[in-house]
C-alpha cells in the first residue's frame, strides 16, 4: 500500500483552506441568517410603531370629537355624524338646496386633505352669494354652518350692495356675502389623501355660536 506524507507546507494550505470553508459556512448559515432576521425584526417593530403613532392619533381625534359631542349637547344641539371621505356628491346637492334661494352664487372648493391636528379631512372652500336681505344672507349662512354635515365657518362677511360694501345688519336692501368654510370628513381605512403641512385649519366655529340665536 502507497502512503504519503503530507508536507509541513501542504498541511498548512489544508489548515487554511479548512479555516475559510469555516468561514464561508459561518457566513452563509449564521451571519446571514441572523442579518435577515435583524432586517426582519427592524421591519416588524417599525410596523408596530406607525400602528402605534396611528392608533394614538385616532385616540385624540375621536377625543377631540367627544369633546364636540359634548359641547353640542350643552349648547341643546344634536350631535353630527361625521360622514366618511369622499363625501362631494352629498354636500354640492345639500349647498345647492340651500343656496338656491339666493340670488345668485359660486362655489370654490381647494382639493381635500388631512388635518394633522386632528386626523379628518378637512374640505375648505369659499362660498360667495347675494341675498334680498341681510336676514335672508344671514338665514342661508346659517343654514350651511348648522347643516347635517360638520363644518368649521372660518370667515363670514355681508355688505350692502346699496352703500359701497359697508357692513350693515338691516332688512332692507340687497347683500352679497361671503363665507370661508371647512367641511370635515372621516378617513377611512386604506385611503390616501394629501396631507396638509399647516397642522390643520385654524379658526373660529361659528357653527356652535349662540350669535346665530340672535
Amino acid at each position: 500500500m502507497l502512503t504519503y506524507t503530507f508536507s509541513p507546507r501542504e498541511k498548512m494550505m489544508l489548515a487554511i483552506l479548512a479555516f475559510v470553508g469555516i468561514l464561508i459556512a459561518w457566513y452563509q448559515f449564521v451571519f446571514v441568517n441572523y442579518q435577515n432576521q435583524m432586517s426582519s425584526l427592524d421591519s416588524q417593530i417599525a410596523t408596530v410603531q406607525e400602528e402605534i403613532l396611528l392608533n394614538q392619533s385616532r385616540a385624540e381625534a375621536i377625543k377631540k370629537m367627544q369633546t364636540l359631542v359634548e359641547e353640542y349637547e350643552a349648547q341643546g344641539i344634536d350631535p353630527l355624524i361625521l360622514p366618511s371621505y369622499d363625501n362631494t356628491k352629498s354636500l354640492m346637492a345639500y349647498l345647492n338646496g340651500v343656496l338656491a334661494s339666493s340670488t345668485g352664487y359660486s362655489m370654490a372648493f381647494d382639493n381635500a386633505s388631512v388635518s394633522e391636528e386632528d386626523g379628518m379631512v378637512h374640505r375648505t372652500g369659499t362660498i360667495s352669494f347675494g341675498a334680498d336681505s341681510y336676514k335672508s344672507a344671514r338665514s342661508i349662512a346659517e343654514a350651511i354652518a348648522r347643516g347635517p354635515y360638520p363644518c368649521q365657518v372660518t370667515a363670514l362677511g355681508i355688505t350692502d350692495d346699496s352703500s359701497q360694501g359697508t357692513k350693515r345688519k338691516e332688512s332692507e336692501g340687497t347683500v352679497t356675502a361671503s363665507l370661508e368654510v371647512t367641511f370635515l370628513e372621516e378617513v377611512p381605512e386604506g385611503t390616501t389623501v394629501k396631507s396638509e403641512e399647516d397642522g390643520g385649519v385654524q379658526g373660529q366655529d361659528l357653527s356652535k355660536l349662540s350669535d346665530w340665536d340672535k
